[in-house]
């Protein structure tokens, strides 16, 4: 069986553990999550036998495999990290034979979380490199797979919102996306932040004004207001996201590699558009792991052209070469650069 979110894990364990179980995903956290899930069902991590993938002992996985608990209800092994694509042949076909042999008591869990087991491919139509796949594909019919990648802004403002209430407090649906959009999807951040606001709310409502004050913009974040404060030439919004840049004393060249960057998801959505392209699309050209972000970039880049969006890239690359004399106040750079692309 394979799941694509830990909700469902949770359901499917109600009723007592299966033998075999693969977590993986760009979602780390929700990997974490799954893992954490079999633990708490197998009565705590005193109960799990955790072995290292990335120098996996063979031997030592065959015993453990067939040791039969006197103290636990289960055998529980953590297979962390094995990518299969680093094994010999030999190894390969002894660990699936292992794989085959998980019945009776024993648990065992392979989770991915140090690697990519895509093997660097993008889209949505992407897979894990043959050679993981081929464990995927076995142990996803007899046991459990979950693909955990990151949800969409709608989604993730759905979980928060319930997450408000299970913890007493009420959240407006803008505030949930606002809270979403400021962590940039990250669900550790969303989860910390909202743990706060929480507290701070104390059985209250938690309102849009409430994540304006307590939650930190991402750098991401901030850069996308500015670059859509540009597009729609809104001087006053673009400037003050320009103080609030300046004033996270972030390094003058990475800033301005990340307001390339956004600037280049605006033209590349304006492109799109005009192509008659969709998110899916871009996602899927040019590797985009998360949709928010196209989706964001297409909203922005309305009524905007790429020629007036590589003029404001050709003003930021000339100011970075300004930048590297060493003769210039980046600060006052940025500034002038940013009214300039306002003026275009």
């Amino acid at each position: 069986m394979v799941l694509t979110d830990e909700k469902d894990l949770q359901q499917q364990i109600k009723n007592g553990l299966g033998n075999l179980y693969y977590f993986y995903g760009s979602d780390i956290l929700s990997v974490e999550n799954c893992v954490k899930q079999l633990i708490q069902k197998v009565g705590g991590v005193k109960n799990i036998t955790r072995l290292d993938g990335q120098n996996l002992n063979l031997e030592q996985l065959a015993d453990e495999i067939e040791f039969c608990p006197m103290f636990s209800e289960y055998n529980c092994i953590q297979i962390h990290d094995c990518n299969a694509e680093s094994l010999r042949e030999n190894e390969r076909k002894t660990l699936l034979e292992i794989v085959k042999r998980a019945a009776g008591q024993t648990v065992l869990i392979f989770d991915v979380t140090g690697f990519d087991i895509y093997g660097g491919k993008t889209g949505k139509n992407r897979k894990p490199t043959e050679k993981n796949k081929k464990i995927i594909d076995y142990i996803a019919k007899t046991g459990i797979v979950c693909c955990c990648e990151p949800k969409s802004v709608t989604q993730l403002s759905a979980e928060v919102i319930a997450k408000a209430k299970k913890n007493g407090c009420i959240m407006e649906k803008q505030a949930a996306q606002l809270l979403v959009m400021q962590c940039n999807c990250q669900t550790l951040m969303i989860q910390n932040e909202l743990n706060k606001l929480c507290a701070y709310a104390n059985g209250g409502t938690i309102t849009v004004q409430m994540i304006e004050e307590m939650v930190m913009p991402q750098l991401e974040t901030t850069v996308y207001v500015l670059t859509a404060a540009i597009a729609k030439k809104q001087v006053t919004k673009a400037m003050q996201a320009v103080e609030e840049l300046l004033a996270m004393k972030i390094e003058m060249p990475y800033l301005m590699a990340v307001i390339s960057g956004s600037l280049i998801d605006l033209q590349r959505a304006s492109s799109a558009r005009l192509e008659g392209k969709t998110v899916q699309d871009v996602m899927q050209d040019f590797g985009y792991k998360f949709s928010f972000a196209v989706e964001r970039a297409f909203r922005d880049s309305a009524g905007e052209t790429p020629e007036h969006l590589a003029e404001c890239l050709d003003l930021l690359c000339r100011a970075e070469k300004k930048m590297h004399t060493g003769m210039v106040d980046e600060r006052v750079l940025l500034e002038k650069t940013v009214v300039e692309m306002l003026k275009r």
